[in-house]
């Protein structure tokens, strides 16, 4: 039983680690900004882990236009190594608690709730 609460705890920290991770790449003025538009328009709490992977797929977007416009050339990032789909999950974990920590701003200032149109 020991064995099992050591492997759970290895889990959990390793999680921890991903989403520590996640943050520190969501912590830059891009990442930010995506964060704060992906809160204001998330509609409830129950629609956090659908937000937090759209925001994780506009951050790709943009690093992947960003030498675009800088008048770099395109490149796709390398989809198939599993370093891309580690960062990928650390960024997704990273966004789902800085989109969470905005959301809960927002909640609190709005009154938790947004008031729709009169019919």
């Amino acid at each position: 039983m020991e064995a099992f609460f050591d492997q759970i705890g290895a889990l959990v920290g390793g999680l921890f680690g991903l989403t520590q991770a996640g943050f520190d790449g969501v912590n830059q003025v891009t990442g930010l900004l995506i964060a704060v538009i992906a809160a204001l328009v998330m509609p409830a709490w129950s629609r956090l882990w659908a937000t937090a992977l759209g925001a994780t797929l506009v951050h790709h977007i943009v690093n992947a236009v960003r030498p675009v416009l800088d008048g770099g050339d395109f490149a796709l990032p390398a989809l198939l190594t599993l370093g891309f789909w580690m960062m990928t999950l650390a960024l997704f974990l990273g966004y789902a608690v800085v989109i969470a920590v905005f959301f809960l701003i927002r909640s609190l200032l709005t009154g938790g709730h947004r008031h729709s149109p009169a019919h």
